[in-house]
């Protein structure tokens, strides 16, 4: 019978898997800005809502 204890998951890295966080060393990959990203759709889609509306007005 095996024994799960709290060893198996320190040398495994699966506290670091359960907290998100990748535990192979150079797996970290940085975050994408996605308030940016929202920031500049939203800014692009206006532009080319207000560029179809004033178009359709004159």
């Amino acid at each position: 019978m095996r024994k799960i204890g709290v060893d198996n998951y320190v040398n495994t890295g699966g506290f670091n898997r359960l907290a998100g966080r990748p535990a192979a060393p150079g797996s970290w990959q940085p975050e994408r800005s996605s308030r940016q990203w929202r920031l500049f759709l939203l800014l692009t889609g206006s532009a080319f809502m207000l560029t179809g509306i004033f178009f359709m007005l004159f």
